[in-house]
């Protein structure tokens, strides 16, 4: 049996979701999981990079926090189990870890924005054992493109190339699994050392956007680099991509080890035989190929290579060889930093990503400042709060249940966001009363407001509509929201043309807009979409905040309705509308913001006046 390095398990948020983090217990059969102690050593299993992910609904240090949490969670497993597993940082330490009979235990953290921009994070990850960094997960970040989201930046920023030197520095080798194939060129012309390449396929053969194309393959291989193959179905067959893009209607194509063999050969060809690897994505995601269930399947894959006349030796660099050489090249720069031989850092490597004097500096000088009430812990601003940020507007996070601001002085702007309660649930959410308050205020004042879901239904209750006492019709999915005419004309609503799509998870709460609202959007079961009150106060029963990659956390309902779809078809519904949605949601969030800058220079000519002598 030839031991297998797989470049990619997702157990370590499996474990989090489906079973309270516990590390114990993976020695015994895991039927809901991918992988357990027993189906490793069936497959073969000599060494496995534990992801360490973390779900884009924690932004900015909260990543960090689930990552340290991950990352425990990696450290706990091998304590649990020393019988079976051991901990490795290096080639020599997994070789070693075999040679014992023990799966050597790595650990790779998925996605750039894990380090909250501070390159001091990916330091200390790499102090705990983190041996390679996935530069982006499914989101572009501040300095680096995904490859399944909308791209800003043309690859890598300025920053981006320093994280990237960053890591060779340390010994953390560069993995391009999710990013845009521009972020992996300029990541390839940048890095001093070989890349990998954790869990895609090849673009070539299935054109999907997460495979990697047949030019960057050739630089791969050609830098000593690695490419692991995954095992997700949609990254392999064109048959099954086009079935999931089109909402799964119907029985999914087969795909099988053949499938996956295909995918070792074409980038064998390409790149190779040195430069290919296995990274199944085990436990993170849902189906699996014929024949490679779960993790005790690797030797089948070997087989099927056998016949198509692999040498052993062939097999050998596939299933550990390569990716131990990637490693190894790194090792030396990584005991370097650990012993502290490591060359210094640069300048940039060092700057902090958080200064409280810059951070005071900057909210005096740059003006607009937008107030976002929180209702739920969980329903912090993400997208929202980057795009405002990104027009030049500070953000202040206020959560409800913390206490919220006696007045709206100093803001140029109000966002108040769901939180899955009633515009009265004052038993629950006594804060409310103070949130009432501040969107009477901002109504007065003609103040830019957004309120979403929640806060929507806030400010159609005080500004005189009518709200149910229980909920009304219920979306979930997609929706296509519908402008009126004078949606079509709003400044804000105009940016979704005749229509756009929102990813939905809410039931109608407004049964009469207030007499001086004005409709500007609806759906098919909600009447009362999105209104405005005054000139630049308006509520939204939509959540711009919400991308398809939101649902992947979406349950099924305890108690489902007849008319609720299975989460999986949720979910790659909103996947073909994603990309209509973020235009939308950026083009609304873009024309909010627009609003915010106006009332700020208006509020600051009009102080202006009246500062000057003889003014009244």
């Amino acid at each position: 049996m030839i031991p297998v390095i797989d470049g990619h398990n997702d157990i370590a948020w499996a474990r989090r979701e489906r079973h309270g983090y516990q590390a114990a217990g993976i020695d015994a059969s895991l039927p809901d999981l991918h992988t357990d102690l027993p189906r490793l050593a069936a497959g073969g299993v000599g060494g496995q990079f534990w992801s360490v992910w973390v779900d884009p609904v924690l932004t900015g240090a909260e990543q960090v926090t689930a990552t340290l949490e991950q990352i425990d969670f990696v450290h706990r497993l091998v304590e649990a189990h020393p019988d079976r597993l051991r901990f490795a940082r290096t080639a020599n330490d997994v070789r070693a870890a075999i040679g014992d009979g023990r799966i050597a235990s790595l650990i790779g953290v998925e996605g750039g924005a894990q380090l909250d921009g501070s390159l001091a994070v990916l330091r200390q990850y790499a102090r705990l054992g983190a041996r390679y960094l996935t530069l982006t997960w499914s989101r572009t970040t501040e300095w680096a493109d995904s490859a399944t989201d909308e791209a800003r930046h043309g690859g890598l920023t300025d920053f981006g190339r320093e994280v990237v030197r960053e890591m060779n520095r340390i010994g953390v080798i560069v993995d391009l699994a999710h990013v845009a194939p521009s972020t992996m060129r300029d990541a390839l012309q940048v890095s001093e050392r070989p890349v990998m390449v954790s869990h895609s396929c090849a673009r070539a053969l299935c054109d999907h956007p997460r495979n990697v194309p047949d030019d960057v393959l050739r630089d791969i291989g050609a830098g000593g680099g690695v490419v692991m193959v995954a095992f997700v179905p949609s990254f392999l067959s064109p048959a099954r991509n086009a079935w999931v893009r089109g909402g799964e209607h119907g029985e999914a194509p087969p795909v099988g080890i053949a499938d996956v063999a295909d995918h070792i050969e074409h980038i064998r060809s390409v790149a190779g035989v040195h430069a290919v690897g296995i990274g199944a994505d085990y436990d993170g995601t849902d189906a699996m190929p014929t024949g490679l269930e779960d993790v005790s399947r690797y030797q089948d894959l070997l087989d099927e290579l056998r016949r198509r006349g692999w040498s052993e030796p062939e097999l050998v660099a596939l299933a550990n060889e390569n990716v131990l050489r990637v490693l190894q090249a790194s090792d030396a720069d990584h005991l370097a930093f650990l012993d502290g031989s490591a060359p210094p850092p640069s300048a940039a490597a060092l700057a902090p990503a958080v200064d409280t004097a810059t951070r005071d500096d900057r909210r005096r000088s740059s003006g607009p400042r937008v107030l976002v009430v929180v209702n739920a812990k969980g329903s912090r601003p993400r997208r929202l709060g980057t795009w405002l940020e990104e027009k030049g507007i500070a953000v202040d996070v206020a959560v409800g249940e913390d206490g919220l601001p006696p007045d709206l002085d100093g803001y140029a702007g109000l966002v108040m966001l769901g939180g899955g309660l009633m515009p009265d649930d004052d038993a629950r959410a006594p804060w409310l009363e103070r949130e009432r308050s501040l969107a009477r205020e901002a109504i007065a004042a003609d103040l830019p407001t957004l309120g979403i879901c929640l806060g929507g239904q806030i400010l159609a209750h005080v500004a005189g509509g009518e709200v149910r006492a229980s909920y009304g019709p219920k979306e979930r999915g997609s929706t296509v929201i519908s402008t009126s005419e004078a949606g079509r004309r709003d400044p804000v609503i105009g940016g979704f043309g005749d229509a756009a799509p929102m990813i939905e998870n809410h039931q109608d709460m407004i049964t009469a807009l207030p007499p001086a609202a004005v409709l500007l959007a609806s759906s098919d079961a909600v009447a009362n979409q999105a209104f405005r009150l005054g000139d630049r106060v308006y509520g939204l029963q939509f959540h711009p905040e919400v991308s398809a990659e939101d649902l992947l956390r979406w349950k099924e309902p305890t108690s489902p309705s007849p008319d609720d779809r299975p989460v999986a078809e949720l979910v790659e519904e909103a996947r073909r509308v994603d990309e209509h949605n973020t235009r939308a949601s950026r083009a609304l969030v873009t024309g909010f913001a627009d609003e915010v800058r106006s009332f700020a220079e208006l509020s600051a000519a009009t102080r202006a006046s009246a500062a000057r002598p003889g003014a009244r």
